[in-house]
């Protein structure tokens, strides 16, 4: 239940650009927020599969200069900020373009609190007590490899963790250029952190109508989606919609907090070698289980969510998150069918029994949390050590 159905706070600062050739409007929009020198900042991988190109050919005939930077590392650190703060003030620069996901909002974010202010904001950001500055044109274009951050107040760098609401970006572009193929490890990874995301927001106790309209549509554009978007990459109607999904799904998050299976979802992918969104798939159906009696009216919108109409007109009154539970199964069972590397089980990444005990600590490490009770997270380990899908 809401705990007020009339007093609410929800905020949405980005304008979303999504659809065949957005990235043409790009220019226009940065245009009239008076930015006629931005700099674009990706990682080398990106730049390697030809978005720098794409990224000219925008804007060809906008009369604005483009800066491009392609060596954003996989672990960013503020040594890398302040040197970009340099160049930034010495090539003129007057907004900011973060191509690609995950290192690379991260450290347009940092930047951006830099340039609203000075270098040192950055402590003040990691140390929650950054005054709201005037932050300079942001606009980001991410790729489906995503973090969960890249459309929050959050970044993350390799010695920081920074929070400042006017870090999230204030124009998001998607088009079907912008979202190339990934292969499918990747993409399944992306997609159930976004689930993952979704579903903790449908649950949270502090939600309200606009974080569960956005949690909603999230998850349905990933269950609808997502097979789609693994067994025919080059189909790009489904990787937008997964973009756009993963918009939704981090817009509830940054409005409520992150739930006990995303945040031990990000502890655990950093004592091993797999991504998050896939350890939190395997997480996913013993905490929503965990949810089954706090609500209420269980699952009523979990299993909207998820199973659709159909499911939901099916389903009486009881037994919502059980379904809703099965259907995340099958869902995973039919990911685990078609990545071979998958794991079957929290046992099976690489974690030894005795590691479970450090990571009810190791979660308070991770930025967005919500308050979590530390009985829960280790029952919750419990429960996905012992089971394989």
């Amino acid at each position: 239940m809401f705990r007020s159905a009339h007093s609410f706070v929800f905020r949405s600062p980005t304008k979303v650009l999504s659809g065949a050739r957005a990235l043409e409007n790009l220019p226009v929009e940065l245009a009239g927020m008076d930015a006629r020198r931005p700099l674009v900042l990706a990682t080398a991988d990106l730049a390697a599969r030809g978005m720098e190109r794409v990224m000219t050919a925008a804007f060809a005939d906008s009369g604005l200069t483009v800066g491009f930077l392609a060596g954003v590392p996989a672990r960013p650190d503020r040594e890398l900020v302040r040197d970009l703060y340099g160049l930034y003030r010495d090539r003129g620069c007057d907004s900011l373009i973060a191509l690609g996901s995950g290192p690379t909002p991260a450290v347009a974010k940092a930047l951006n609190i830099a340039l609203s202010g000075k270098p040192e904001d950055l402590e003040a950001a990691a140390a929650g007590a950054l005054e709201d500055g005037r932050p300079r044109p942001l606009a980001a274009i991410p790729s489906l490899d995503v973090s969960g951050y890249e459309m929050t107040r959050y970044a993350e760098l390799a010695s920081l963790s920074l929070t400042a609401p006017t870090a999230i970006p204030g124009l998001l572009v998607l088009d079907r250029r912008t979202v190339p193929a990934e292969d499918r490890k990747t993409t399944a990874a992306a997609a159930l952190l976004t689930l993952t995301q979704a579903l903790e927001a449908l649950l949270h106790p502090d939600r309200n109508h606009l974080t569960n309209a956005y949690a909603h549509g999230a998850a349905r554009f990933v269950m609808e989606n997502l097979r789609t978007a693994l067994k025919k990459p080059a189909e790009g109607k489904s990787r937008l919609a997964l973009a756009n999904a993963a918009f939704f799904a981090q817009t509830a998050f940054d409005n409520l907090s992150g739930g006990k299976i995303f945040c031990l979802g990000l502890a655990i992918s950093r004592r091993c070698a797999l991504s998050p969104g896939l350890i939190m798939g395997l997480l996913l159906p013993h905490g929503l289980l965990m949810e089954m009696d706090r609500e209420e009216d269980p699952g009523k919108d979990l299993l909207l969510a998820v199973g659709g109409m159909d499911d939901h007109a099916l389903t009486g009154k009881g037994p919502g998150v059980r379904k809703a539970v099965d259907r995340v199964v099958e869902l995973l069972l039919e990911l685990q069918s078609l990545i071979p590397e998958y794991p079957r089980g929290i046992r099976d990444i690489g974690l030894r029994r005795d590691d479970l005990e450090e990571l009810p600590d190791a979660v308070g490490e991770v930025a967005g949390r919500g308050t979590l009770d530390p009985s829960e997270v280790r029952y919750l380990l419990d429960k996905a050590w012992e089971t394989r899908f």
